[in-house]
């Protein structure tokens, strides 16, 4: 029967991925049911990975930009650690990390994981509402489902004007 998590694993913190970190992170996703065949090395330098000392990886995060807009991908949180907030503690790594970035909006794809987003800020959204350059890329064109809900989320709103202010 598999332990739970120590509180010092669940701590862990996110660092920036290695090329040498791939094939581990392409374990996880294909564990957690996720698309990694197209995934190579250069992929890893946007990045992020929680390490569990020397039991490996235990979760990753991943980004690939398109001008202001970013596709978010491959948010894996190994089994035994699920529940614990580590998938929030990636999702705010990589919000942090696009929005010191010039990312204004990230995007996703997921068959899975909706209502997940959901609580974290991000909405549906009709595929056909992103940058034809986003829509270009191997995560919608082939390697997630049709099915696949495609969301959207603002994260970094001071990039835009504000219309009035109270004071």
């Amino acid at each position: 029967m598999p332990q739970e998590p120590s509180d010092s694993l669940v701590r862990s913190l996110f660092v920036r991925a290695e090329a040498a970190s791939l094939a581990p992170v392409q374990s996880l996703l294909r564990d957690a049911g996720l698309p990694e065949t197209d995934l190579r090395g250069e992929h890893m330098e946007a990045f992020f990975v929680s390490r569990a000392g020397d039991e490996g990886i235990l979760a990753c995060v991943g980004l690939e930009r398109f001008g202001d807009t970013a596709l978010l991908r491959s948010l894996a949180v190994r089994a035994d650690a699920r529940g614990h907030g580590v998938g929030d503690q990636a999702l705010q790594t990589m919000e942090a990390f696009a929005a010191s970035q010039g990312v204004n909006r990230l995007c996703l794809l997921t068959t899975t994981a909706e209502p997940f987003f959901e609580a974290r800020g991000f909405e549906r959204c009709d595929r056909t509402a992103l940058p034809a350059s986003v829509q270009a890329s191997s995560e919608f064109k082939s390697l997630c489902p049709a099915s696949a809900v495609c969301m959207l989320k603002e994260i970094n709103p001071t990039s835009h004007p504000e219309t009035h202010r109270h004071g």
